[in-house]
């Protein structure tokens, strides 16, 4: 038991008694000092302000304090008491013998009540007794409350800390993904990209049988382009009509990717052949009407480019293959009719 462990520690108890009849207070500690079980030294003081003097220069185990002082009265003075002591129990000595005002004083702070013509040494000292025992339990849980808190803000901490550490690798990892599916060059998907999202929508054009279009865009006489202007310039124009095709796609399912070289594909998902002639025929005109100098070309004085197109509705014994061979073909087509057009392959 507590009581036993922390009393044994004590060689007396400081008691701080506040009680403005002599009589009384000799009494109480006549009561103490025949008390068998316990060796109490007893500060005895007269009015609260007294009493507050001594809180402040000794350090004291219990309190036994009168209700009625020349200083203070009633509620007041147990209030008083509670803001300036900490974890020191305080057993109220009254005339007073009302079961509601003992409720009361209880409910004020106090932890325990006491008449004082009911008082006798055994009466005093088992409600010291439990009354420290009560204050070290709550102490005892004040510091596991604490211990608890502490834990959960560490806790807390270590997860606001994974927490970020996982989304500076999902970042990490979001920028690798995109640096793997994106052409270096001109910034819009690459080949492996394209291969990918290809598999992914061949198979759902077969499971709902959903038309898909391809376009392969070649830059018209590209080579002569690079002679004339140098590889920097090249560049530039890769990039710029890589970007230009991207702006005419409208649809977020629709895809365009450097396929390799001079060379474009644009992938839509669920669309027929006159929706990808249409979306065809309005890259060959914004990709001319980016009006870059092409003095080489036998076909304009601006860059062009041309384009085959090809749709289809896969089915379980197609291949995508033939898919991409077909709108190769298809530009195959359109370059050997001249070029800065588009032809369609069945």
């Amino acid at each position: 038991m507590f009581r036993n462990n922390y009393l044994k520690q004590k060689y007396s108890l400081n008691t701080l008694l506040i009680e403005d009849n002599l009589g009384d207070a000799y009494i109480i500690k006549q009561l103490l000092k025949f008390a068998s079980s316990l060796n109490f030294h007893v500060t005895h003081c007269s009015r609260l302000s007294l009493g507050i003097e001594q809180l402040n220069e000794k350090q004291f185990d219990v309190i036994l304090l009168d209700l009625g002082l020349p200083d203070s009265q009633g509620f007041e003075t147990i209030s008083q008491m509670i803001e300036i002591t900490h974890n020191i129990p305080i057993i109220v000595l009254t005339t007073e013998n009302d079961e509601d005002f003992s409720l009361e004083v209880v409910q004020k702070g106090a932890q325990d009540y006491l008449v004082k013509t009911e008082i006798s040494t055994e009466i005093l000292t088992r409600a010291i007794r439990y009354s420290l025992e009560r204050i070290h339990l709550v102490q005892k849980l004040q510091q596991r409350e604490q211990e608890l808190s502490n834990f959960n803000q560490k806790l807390a901490n270590e997860v606001l800390t994974r927490t970020y550490e996982l989304k500076k690798q999902n970042e990490e990892l979001q920028h690798l993904l995109k640096i793997s599916n994106t052409d270096s060059l001109t910034g819009i998907p690459n080949r492996y990209c394209w291969e990918t999202v290809l598999k992914r929508d061949w198979k759902k054009s077969t499971r709902k049988s959903q038309s898909i279009s391809l376009i392969m865009i070649d830059i018209d006489f590209f080579k002569l382009f690079n002679d004339t202007y140098g590889h920097l310039q090249g560049d530039i124009c890769l990039k710029k009509v890589g970007q230009e095709i991207k702006k005419n796609l409208k649809r977020s399912t629709d895809l365009v990717a450097r396929y390799g070289g001079e060379e474009f594909v644009v992938l839509l998902p669920n669309t027929d052949k006159s929706g990808a002639m249409f979306v065809a025929e309005s890259i060959r005109i914004e990709v001319n009407g980016l009006k870059i100098i092409h003095g080489a070309s036998i076909v304009d004085k601006y860059i062009t480019i041309s384009l085959g197109v090809t749709t289809t509705i896969p089915t379980i014994s197609s291949h995508s293959n033939e898919f991409i061979s077909k709108a190769d073909k298809a530009l195959y087509f359109a370059k050997k009719e001249g070029r800065n057009c588009v032809r369609f392959q069945p």
